[in-house]
């Protein structure tokens, strides 16, 4: 049985979603028609909500959804979160919440729920960036977790915080623990160097590309 994924404030189907052959999404116009529909489907049931701002309105309609229906998750995509807010859904961890910047990783996020994995919220807001990085490897501490002679690569950002990146380099040569030195041009034009420190990474055959997950750990 197909996963049933009800989406609520957007006009189409997001790609991601649209894409994944074991959901089957319904958009839904007005969420007071919410209860209706998840009364009338059986199995797991996903909401995604899209939202400029997610407010406590928002929480107290949902979480009342989730808890009057059986096996119902929602997920937040959203612009901004105030700072009340965020204290809110690390107290209340009835829902699971992107940033607009991460709508690519919904698909995967909700698989990975399905799937029993925990998903957190992050705490910085991620942004797009279209400057490239340089990458390299760092000597912190002692580059004693980089393996062997790694060249200076040029990077794609997917996104950027202040304390962590998402990018991509044409070949697979950084594993999980290794340590890099991140070079790139900020908006304001300035010349910014980072030493962080490989979290995940994931190997895209198609694109032929590593995907990088990175910790900031100092900047000058």
């Amino acid at each position: 049985m197909k996963t049933q994924i009800f989406i609520v404030g957007t006009t189409v189907v997001p790609g991601p979603l649209k894409r994944n052959q074991d959901f089957e999404c319904s958009l839904i116009e007005n969420p007071y028609n919410l209860r209706t529909a998840l009364n009338e489907v059986l199995g797991e049931k996903i909401i995604v909500v899209y939202l400029p701002f997610l407010e406590i309105r928002h929480f107290d309609i949902y979480a009342y959804l989730q808890k009057n229906n059986h096996n119902v998750k929602t997920f937040f995509v959203v612009n901004e979160l105030s700072s009340s807010m965020k204290i809110k859904l690390k107290t209340h961890q009835e829902f699971i919440v992107l940033w607009k910047t991460e709508e690519g990783n919904l698909a995967r996020d909700i698989a990975a729920y399905l799937d029993g994995k925990k998903l957190e919220l992050r705490q910085d807001k991620r942004e797009s960036h279209e400057n490239k990085a340089l990458l390299s490897p760092s000597m912190l501490p002692l580059g004693s977790e980089n393996k062997g002679f790694q060249p200076i690569l040029g990077g794609a950002f997917e996104n950027i915080s202040l304390n962590g990146s998402c990018l991509k380099i044409k070949a697979p040569f950084y594993t999980k623990k290794d340590f890099i030195n991140l070079t790139y041009q900020n908006k304001e034009g300035e010349y910014v160097s980072v030493e962080g420190q490989i979290r995940w990474t994931r190997w895209d055959e198609m694109e032929q590309s590593q995907e990088l997950g990175v910790q900031f750990l100092t900047q000058g």
